[in-house]
């Protein structure tokens, strides 16, 4: 009997201490986390923070490096190619292309994974694409 006197009390008490905890806001603005940043995707003012480069290449080594890690799926990894770039929708060729291009030509720069790269633009995207968005 002693038991279930004091089990009862103590449940009820447990449950009113939770029933506090709840997420309701207050007439303040809560503070909303700040979004994450894509993996997938170089925007306009990230680029703007990479003063050091010049070039696209440079800067997205710098911001981007695992864009250009290759992983052999082969037994002959020097067969397979590298990531495609495209400028708009118009093809390019590999990653040294982005070498010719500025900084401040891309608005935007999207990487597709090898499955996304061949959605979108076809067979041949082994290691995927980088796309550079331009304002035009």
């Amino acid at each position: 009997m002693y038991a279930r006197s004091t089990i009862l009390p103590l449940a009820t008490l447990a449950a009113l201490g939770l029933g506090g905890c709840g997420g309701a806001r207050t007439g303040q603005a809560a503070h909303e986390p700040a979004p994450a940043r894509s993996s997938d995707v170089v925007t306009l003012e990230e680029l703007g923070r990479v003063t050091t480069s010049s070039t696209l290449f440079e800067a997205l080594h710098t911001l981007r490096p695992a864009w250009f890690r290759r992983n052999p799926t082969t037994l002959r990894p020097e067969a397979e190619g590298d990531v495609v770039v495209y400028l708009d929708q118009s093809r390019l060729g590999g990653p040294e292309t982005l070498l010719t291009i500025q900084v401040n030509a891309a608005t935007a720069i999207r990487h597709y994974s090898a499955s996304e790269a061949e959605a979108r633009f076809g067979p041949g995207h082994l290691h995927g694409a980088i796309q550079i968005i331009t304002a035009r």
